[in-house]
């Protein structure tokens, strides 16, 4: 029994990961409803910005997260006002899906020349410090990474519900036509929520670099996981895309457990495809 709440527990921390990824991707794609296909890298990118805070301004890992996630944003707003607003008035998914997929191999490969294909991590006087909450035992590090993504899930939820620019964000995802009618400026609220969602994948990335290797591919894993928790979560859901991935994360670490690590991501995919066929099975019969 203990063994399976130890697996619980891991699956809640890694899945805390894979919703902050999911909502990242869902704030982009509910307003300008396009896939990201470089989501994996800006949190990458997030990764090794912590690292070199770390490692060349003896920076916290943890002090770092609102400086990694304004960068992250400022990023964000570049690429899409330079490269993907222009794009969307082709109006073509083809042209947006190889772009994000062109920025993201452009992303990677800049890694690759700056810091080499050798792993890095980082190391505090804290990494190896557990947490022990009964019979699970936690590293304080993946508790405390948790903890900031249940923070910065519940700011942004209020954020996107009550604030003056959230609504705006809403309305555009909603009609953007009607939204710019009424005088909103839809472009600035493109910008914004790329902006938002390349934060939040930089913020992902930042929080994994006490327990997980950087590396110029670190983000092809969780890219993946990401457009799986939008899916699954409901395109455009905040709340959806946490859910899902602390589902997907909980799915995770128990077929890992009951079944074996070899299958874990077989079962993943299995999952998301039955899961897809049953909700166009129900769509087709609401029609």
């Amino acid at each position: 029994m203990s063994t399976v709440l130890q697996a619980i527990a891991n699956g809640l921390m890694i899945g805390g990961f894979y919703a902050m990824m999911g909502m990242g991707q869902n704030v982009i794609f509910g307003v300008m409803k396009i896939i990201n296909f470089c989501h994996g890298e800006m949190l990458m990118v997030g990764m090794y910005l912590t690292f070199v805070l770390y490692t060349f301004f003896g920076m916290d890992p943890y002090a770092a997260v609102p400086f990694v996630a304004f960068i992250m944003f400022i990023l964000g707003a570049c690429i899409q006002s330079s490269l993907i607003t222009p794009s969307l008035g082709t109006k073509s998914f083809t042209n947006l899906l190889f772009l994000t997929v062109g920025l993201g191999t452009l992303l990677s490969n800049i890694a690759l020349v700056t810091f080499g294909s050798s792993f890095r991590t980082i190391t505090t006087s804290y990494t190896g410090n557990v947490v022990q909450l009964g019979p699970v035992t936690m590293g304080l590090p993946k508790l405390i990474s948790f903890v900031v993504t249940i923070i910065i899930t519940i700011l942004l939820f209020a954020f996107l519900k009550y604030t003056t620019l959230g609504k705006q964000i809403r309305a555009v995802s909603q009609n953007s036509v009607g939204a710019e009618v009424v005088g909103i400026n839809v472009k600035g609220i493109y910008i914004l929520a790329y902006g938002i969602g390349a934060a939040l994948a930089g913020t992902a990335g930042a929080l994994l670099t006490l327990f997980y290797v950087i590396s110029p591919t670190a983000g092809s894993i969780f890219s993946f996981r990401a457009l799986i928790v939008v899916v699954v979560g409901g395109l455009g859901s905040i709340p959806g895309a946490f859910f899902a991935g602390i589902f997907l994360g909980l799915l995770e670490t128990l077929v890992s457990l009951l079944v074996s690590p070899m299958y874990k991501d077989l079962i993943v995919f299995v999952t998301f495809i039955v899961i897809l066929v049953i909700r166009q099975n129900i769509i087709a019969r609401r029609r």
